[in-house]
């Protein structure tokens, strides 16, 4: 009879962790680097800053192309943007995207106070976040 407890005490706690362990997935983590970052883009046209960061990895790396590195981590990100989504001063537009894998390649187009900038912006994403972003300016 104790065995029989012991199988049983074991096949709930196995069923058990199965069932945190989908539970404590966010949607980022189930969702593509392609909708990773429409998300991004999304939230950054809404100017909603507090769903915006939470795509980056803490320890996020942004480069100019191709290996400037310009800053790390998500206070650094927080600095840039903040200000300017609580101005509303800054909007996006997809002009191109393509992706492969865990990297999508975006060509886009910024205005920030009625001035356009190109870019041809290179994230990748790795567990469900945003580990790093090339930012190729310049033409």
């Amino acid at each position: 009879m104790k065995r029989i407890y012991k199988i049983l005490l074991i096949g709930f706690l196995v069923i058990g962790c199965k069932e945190k362990t989908v539970k404590d997935k966010t949607p980022e983590s189930t969702s593509t680097a392609l909708e990773i970052v429409n998300k991004r883009m999304n939230f950054y046209n809404q100017h909603n800053f507090e769903e915006f960061i939470k795509l980056y990895s803490d320890d996020v790396q942004i480069y100019t192309y191709p290996d400037k590195l310009l800053g790390t981590g998500t206070e650094n990100i927080a600095s840039i943007f903040k200000p300017k989504f609580a101005r509303k001063s800054i909007q996006v537009k997809i002009v191109s995207q393509m992706n492969n894998g865990s990297y999508v390649v975006n060509h886009e187009i910024v205005t920030e106070d009625g001035v356009d900038t190109k870019y041809v912006s290179i994230y990748e994403v790795t567990d469900g976040l945003i580990a790093n972003v090339r930012f190729v300016r310049g033409y």
